[in-house]
């Protein structure tokens, strides 16, 4: 992931996630343990008001659970 614009297609598995970049051929598997993991910290992080700086497997994380939370009748 180069940057916050870089776009990629998530498809969920029976475990998580298989996310496939669209500007190159890089693929990373992302488990609901991991996003239930990211969610947990980031949630108890942001309750404290100590938000740090997020890595790229953590942007992408974040992407993918804010698409997970928002309801289907809204438009991207």
């Amino acid at each position: 992931m180069n940057n916050d614009t870089t776009r990629f297609a998530a498809t969920q598995t029976d475990s998580g996630f298989q996310v496939t970049y669209f500007d190159s051929s890089q693929e990373v598997e992302v488990s609901v343990h991991d996003l239930n993991e990211f969610a947990n910290k980031y949630s108890h992080e942001m309750l404290e008001g100590k938000l740090q700086k997020l890595s790229e497997k953590e942007k992408l994380m974040f992407s993918i659970w804010e698409m997970v939370l928002i309801p289907d009748d809204t438009k991207h």
